[in-house]
């Protein structure tokens, strides 16, 4: 005996038409997505479920794996811009999307529905928040570091470079300290001096001379070298170098 069931003020279809219809397909599956930091990934777990116009298996089975790969490619654009610790954001977001999305519609295909969830490893995620947490830490380290060396520079130009206006600048710190004024001015003088006469590299240079400036001069006649070296004072002169200057008269007194 058939079934009908009655449709509308007197047309008839028969019952089995939506018995008969495709079963829908319910597909699990897994994939890692990317975040917003690199080497760190979402562990995603994504349901689909097909209801289908009607379609032979090979049909069925071509549809489902091109629906399984839009949502990857979906997911993975939008887990992209977030973080680890944001994975209940991202996971909304790639939600959302791939429910308003319209990638999933072909002949075959009636309507699909996905469910996502998204995971992070327990040991990247401490990772990821250490990294956030110290990140501004040594934005900050860095830009005090640059203030700091910015007043080293100030210090050297404007305070060392002349040993009375050293003492003052010394003494305006420490008022309360005149009677150590002289001991001051002996380690003031020795940060005023070059690194080489600190350590005493100086003096081996000056007993040594000056192998630059002997392989310069090598080869050339005794009547030729006080006019280069005269050229080469000048030169430094130009430059706004008397130390350099200075030192070049002290080593050849012809310059």
């Amino acid at each position: 005996m058939s079934a009908w069931r009655r449709k509308g003020d007197g047309g008839e279809v028969p019952s089995w038409s939506i018995a008969f219809r495709t079963p829908d397909t319910t597909h699990a599956f897994q994939a890692r997505v990317p975040t917003n930091t690199e080497g760190m990934w979402f562990e995603g777990a994504f349901e689909v479920t097909v209801s289908w116009n009607g379609a032979g298996a090979a049909a069925r089975a071509h549809a489902l794996a091109r629906i399984q790969r839009e949502v990857i490619r979906m997911a993975s654009k939008e887990s992209a811009r977030f973080s680890l610790g944001d994975h209940g954001s991202a996971e909304a977001e790639i939600a959302c999307g791939l429910a308003e999305a319209r990638n999933f519609r072909e002949e075959v295909v009636r309507e699909v529905a996905v469910l996502v969830s998204l995971t992070a490893d327990q040991e990247d995620l401490a990772l990821d928040r250490e990294r956030e947490r110290i990140g501004p830490r040594k934005e900050i380290q860095r830009a005090l570091h640059r203030v700091s060396m910015e007043r080293v520079g100030e210090l050297r130009k404007d305070v060392l470079s002349d040993p009375q206006v050293a003492r003052v600048w010394w003494y305006e710190q420490n008022p309360d300290l005149l009677h150590d004024i002289e001991n001051a001015g002996v380690a003031l003088d020795t940060m005023a001096t070059s690194r080489e006469e600190v350590s005493g590299v100086g003096e081996g240079r000056e007993a040594a001379g000056d192998p630059v400036l002997d392989a310069f001069l090598e080869g050339l006649e005794e009547w030729e070298v006080p006019a280069v070296l005269e050229r080469l004072t000048t030169l430094l002169e130009g430059f706004e170098r008397p130390d350099l200057v200075n030192l070049l008269r002290e080593k050849w007194p012809s310059a």
